[in-house]
């Protein structure tokens, strides 16, 4: 296997998914891969480049999953609902999207694609920061309490937790799909 950052990645997520965040380390990545810790480095320059990635190459599925065929509240709450699945399907990723620093493929071109959209649909630049960034807010908050079995009883209490989800996804949706953002410019 030639050593790149889409195998170091791969590797990675592996792992991740095998043993969790907190087994993540550069040394069993690169057991993985049949290499010298060292060898990373020509690749990764450290841990948080390479959360970076991983959380880069989570969301880029998440995008792909949301579609890019409908605007507005539809494809908030998609974008919602794909978060969730992933942060779901991907053990620790929510831990892992919480605490990493966006790489700046994420803040220049990933981004970028999801403002882009949620303009077309008709939203200010600025409202569809504000949008994007209360969906990811939401649903990462929502999947780090439902992940934490002591918590999620005290949440949603007897609730089924989907259908909670998606009526406070819709709701939000909702809201940011008719916010009016210059009744608060300051």
């Amino acid at each position: 296997m030639a050593l790149d950052q889409q195998a170091i990645v791969s590797a990675a997520r592996e792992i991740l998914q095998k043993e969790g965040f907190d087994k993540l380390s550069l040394r069993k990545i690169a057991d993985a891969l049949g290499v010298q810790t060292p060898a990373l480095y020509w690749h990764v320059r450290d841990r948080a480049q390479l959360y970076g990635m991983l959380a880069e190459q989570f969301l880029r599925e998440v995008i792909a999953e949301t579609g890019l065929e409908t605007t507005g509240r539809e494809w908030l709450i998609a974008f919602g609902t794909a978060l969730r699945d992933s942060h779901r399907t991907n053990r620790d990723s929510a831990r892992l999207v919480a605490f990493v620093q966006p790489s700046q493929t994420v803040e220049q071109e990933v981004a970028n694609v999801i403002l882009d959209h949620l303009e077309a649909g008709g939203m200010s630049r600025d409202m569809a920061r504000i949008a994007c960034s209360s969906m990811q807010a939401f649903t990462l908050g929502w999947s780090l309490f439902e992940s934490n079995a002591s918590v999620r009883p005290m949440m949603i209490g007897t609730l089924d937790s989907d259908a909670a989800f998606h009526l406070a996804l819709s709701q939000l949706a909702e809201g940011l799909a008719h916010a009016d953002l210059s009744s608060y410019a300051g």
